[in-house]
């Protein structure tokens, strides 16, 4: 990952959330619409309150993403072939490629002679046949195909209908004759970039379906939707998602009783049950100011060093710089009469946009983190949702039921403090996903991993048991 465009994403991010927020937040005050009206049960705010946090938040992220493409090179995966139930998800291939990169031929003093923006599409075929390219240099019609002879030799079909060979040495690129004899000097011909951000048949997926579930539960925040309608929506949004992104979660990377834990195509309703669960997890924490954001932030920082700053990774600068905008207005520090929330779209939004990241980044075949990992980076907002509908299942209570029985609640409750909260919940929440990123850096393993996770959960639940039984003794 460049510094520079890091930093350059980061900030434009940030910016662009900043303005689209504002204009949202005039919109829907002008038009009186995703208003939160406070009330004498559990919406304590003083003023009503725009929910349009999560709106803006996508919306700066859509507008850097697009202006990224002009910042860096990368590359399309498109898989045409829909997804199979029946293949193992290690079978399904990619089936062809769009790259695009600046490349710049130069002498042998290393003088820049010249440079083109290549745009090439991969087409993979069978083993058996040759691969081939077709190749597009600027913004011209004409298009040369090339095809790979042998491992280190290319002929390339000119737009006119002639030909040329090429053989790639140590040297550079040499043209050959028929006999393979050299017929020129070789060419250097290096690429700029070192690596590709890559647009792959999940990202383009990502976006569309993210969009229409945002659209989904703003239906919610407008006009209330019963919770089992919400779920369906989810669900659906996941099942659509794995068919037209092909991506699940399909092993553990975790050994019991000397058995890997590989999930097969059972990992499609695992990974359904998952993402749904961090979903309502991030939803749930949502009961002050900044905290489901800032849990959204730390798991996209956890994630940024765990993965090891991949170029991939511009996607989650881009998030962070647009997350940081929003808690600009959320947290008053633009005027408590600018505060904005984020509603049921802003949190369902950054809850998918977590659960698919760790997926994304735990199952590819790069595989930048182990999955037991991100256990750790979402460990508050997941604890505090099993913890919530257990004790209300336990009391006989429906568990979407609202009610004031989270982690924040009692720590509201026992410090009187709503930024004391805040500050205790953001610092616990680092502290775990440092502890996960110092193992997943360690040779430590997954199982250890794993029971390091359920002890550090016990003691979890053991203090927020204890928190609970001290507000009582104040009452």
């Amino acid at each position: 990952m460049l510094f520079s465009i890091a930093a350059t994403l980061l900030f434009l991010s940030f910016f662009a959330s900043i303005v689209f927020t504002g204009f949202l937040r005039n919109l829907a005050k002008a038009n009186n619409l995703l208003i939160d009206i406070p009330n004498k049960s559990r919406k304590f705010h003083f003023r009503p309150t725009p929910l349009i946090g999560g709106l803006s938040i996508h919306a700066a992220m859509l507008f850097s993403s697009i202006i990224m493409l002009f910042l860096v090179d990368y590359k399309y995966d498109f898989q045409v072939e829909r997804f199979n139930f029946m293949q193992p998800i290690e079978n399904q291939k990619v089936s062809e490629t769009r790259y695009s990169t600046q490349l710049s031929i130069r002498d042998d003093e290393g003088q820049d002679l010249e440079n083109y923006r290549i745009s090439l599409k991969a087409q993979e075929g069978s083993p058996t046949e040759s691969r081939s390219y077709d190749v597009r240099i600027d913004s011209q019609k004409d298009q040369l195909k090339i095809i790979q002879l042998e491992q280190d030799t290319f002929q390339v079909l000119l737009p006119g209908g002639g030909s040329k060979s090429f053989r790639a040495t140590e040297s550079g690129i040499v043209e050959i004759g028929a006999q393979g004899e050299a017929l020129s000097q070789p060419i250097n011909v290096s690429n700029q970039s070192a690596n590709f951000y890559s647009f792959s048949s999940f990202t383009l997926a990502f976006i569309f379906i993210a969009m229409l579930l945002q659209a989904f539960t703003l239906l919610d925040d407008a006009f209330g939707m019963q919770p089992w309608k919400r779920l369906l929506a989810q669900a659906s949004a996941c099942l659509a998602l794995i068919l037209f992104g092909n991506t699940f979660i399909g092993s553990l990377q975790i050994s019991m009783l000397g058995a890997n834990l590989e999930l097969g195509n059972w990992g499609i309703p695992f990974t359904i049950f998952a993402v749904v669960g961090v979903v309502n997890a991030f939803n749930m924490i949502d009961g002050i100011n900044g905290l489901c954001a800032s849990f959204a932030l730390i798991a996209m920082g956890a994630l940024q060093v765990a993965s090891g700053y991949s170029v991939s990774n511009y996607s989650l600068v881009i998030a962070m710089g647009s997350i940081l905008g929003f808690l600009l207005y959320n947290l008053g520090f633009l005027g408590t009469k600018r505060r904005v929330f984020l509603g049921d779209n802003g949190s369902t939004f950054l809850g998918f946009l977590v659960a698919w990241t760790c997926i994304n980044y735990s199952q590819t075949e790069m595989g930048l983190i182990k999955p037991v990992t991100c256990l750790w980076l979402v460990a508050i907002p997941l604890l505090d949702c099993i913890g919530v509908m257990t004790g209300r299942i336990i009391q006989g209570i429906v568990p979407s039921s609202p009610g004031r029985d989270h982690i924040h609640h009692k720590l509201q409750a026992f410090t009187g403090s709503s930024f004391k909260t805040l500050f205790f919940l953001i610092g616990l929440g680092i502290f775990f996903a440092a502890i996960g990123i110092a193992i997943e850096k360690s040779s430590i393993s997954s199982e250890i991993s794993l029971i390091l996770f359920i002890v550090f959960a016990a003691c979890y639940y053991s203090a927020a048991h204890i928190l609970g039984k001290l507000n009582l003794k104040k009452l």
